[in-house]
């Protein structure tokens, strides 16, 4: 690999893939065993609270999505361990059963910018055995030529965050293009002088993408944008770009 070439780095969940449905669900549900492990009343399950915490490391998520005051602190550290355990377990049976879709536009875009000769790479805060049950699913080793989810990345000592990820990631590459849907995905970019590219269609509020170069609401908006033009833009509104 020459340092000439340009590498687009995808977020997942958010960005290629909807797994709302599938990880919400799977997530509820080994929430509910995990109480029922423990001996624990069963709180009625925040399915909003869940939804807010997608998208962020998994360590993290897993004592996110729970309410802490439902369980003693001296339990606490034992329940998250338990219920990242059966999550990811139920995560990757509801994904094996098809319960999650690339977004509309997904393959033509993956498939349209390889063909422009842009290398393609694909990093995510999720578990190592759910990362791979979506690229298995959705058949995205198709497209990406280097892949990476934070929980291998640590365990390897690649990289502790996502800002490592994508400087391990972009290793060998004059040029870098991050796209995502969540403020670390922009913030890990702009940390490394990439290109940064918003989704507004998945997990992060509004806000979270002001500092995107330029922010979608469709995928197939990427192949309207001048990645091809080195240095960052002087706006982040994709049609704004296309009709330039």
């Amino acid at each position: 690999m020459t340092s000439s070439g340009r590498v687009v780095i995808f977020d997942t969940d958010g960005t290629l893939m909807d797994g709302r449905h599938a990880v919400i669900d799977a997530v509820a549900e080994a929430l509910i065993a995990t109480y029922e492990h423990f001996e624990l009343p069963v709180p009625a399950i925040d399915r909003e609270r869940i939804s807010l915490a997608m998208g962020l490391p998994s360590t993290t998520f897993f004592r996110a999505a729970f309410d802490a005051a439902t369980v003693a602190a001296e339990l606490r550290d034992a329940f998250a361990s338990e219920f990242e355990v059966l999550s990811v377990r139920a995560e990757v049976a509801a994904l094996r059963r098809g319960e999650s879709q690339l977004y509309d536009g997904a393959q033509e875009t993956l498939t349209a910018l390889r063909e422009r000769g842009h290398d393609l790479a694909l990093f995510s805060n999720a578990s190592e055995p759910y990362f791979q049950a979506v690229i298995e699913v959705h058949g995205l080793e198709r497209w990406f030529s280097r892949t990476l989810s934070l929980e291998f990345a640590v365990r390897r000592r690649l990289a502790r965050h996502k800002t490592g990820m994508v400087r391990h990631l972009a290793r060998g590459y004059a040029d870098v293009v991050v796209v995502g849907d969540r403020v670390h995905d922009i913030e890990a970019g702009r940390a490394l002088g990439a290109r940064t590219i918003g989704c507004r269609f998945g997990f992060g509020e509004p806000d979270e993408l002001d500092r995107a170069d330029w922010t979608i609401g469709d995928l197939r908006e990427i192949l309207a944008l001048p990645l091809d033009v080195a240095g960052r833009p002087g706006t982040n509104d994709a049609r704004e770009e296309a009709r330039g």
